[in-house]
């Protein structure tokens, strides 16, 4: 097991904790340093509070277990915001009867580019009602995916 699932399995058994979902976990060089970036979420939104309780109960698992072998870091929890890709099937499912974009790896009836509403999705595609049909998206096919945000 790397460090990158290590902090993922250590962060998903605080998030779960509060009744939270791992949305992602990010580890990367900045400088001599390393950043330790979560993105958690849960169906009502997420708050500050939320954020505090996993960044100061992970923080001190990663220093108690050692994970990042003595490194200086920078640990980062938010929410992913709502234009976030989709990442999960969770992800897909939350969106159900919202409008989504979708852009394909390869050509789906004739076009990379969709967008409509997510009618329903199980393990291997997402149905989508556009203006002027219904249509089946592989997800093996998805290049990205996020909900179309519209401001009045």
């Amino acid at each position: 097991m790397d460090i990158l699932d290590k902090i993922s399995a250590l962060a998903r058994g605080i998030a779960e904790t509060h009744g939270l979902e791992l949305v992602d976990t990010e580890l990367f060089r900045a400088g001599r340093s390393r950043i330790v970036r979560l993105y958690i979420g849960k169906s009502t939104g997420v708050s500050i509070d939320d954020c505090a309780k996993v960044s100061r109960e992970l923080s001190t698992l990663l220093d108690a277990d050692d994970v990042l072998s003595g490194e200086v870091y920078t640990l980062e929890v938010s929410s992913p915001g709502l234009d976030r890709p989709f990442k999960t099937l969770a992800d897909w499912r939350r969106n159900v009867s919202r409008e989504v974009k979708v852009t394909c790896r390869e050509p789906v009836e004739g076009r990379f580019q969709h967008q409509g509403i997510l009618v329903s999705v199980d393990e291997t595609a997402a149905q989508l009602e556009t203006k002027d049909r219904k249509l089946s998206i592989p997800l093996n096919q998805v290049a990205l995916a996020k909900l179309e945000i519209k401001i009045p």
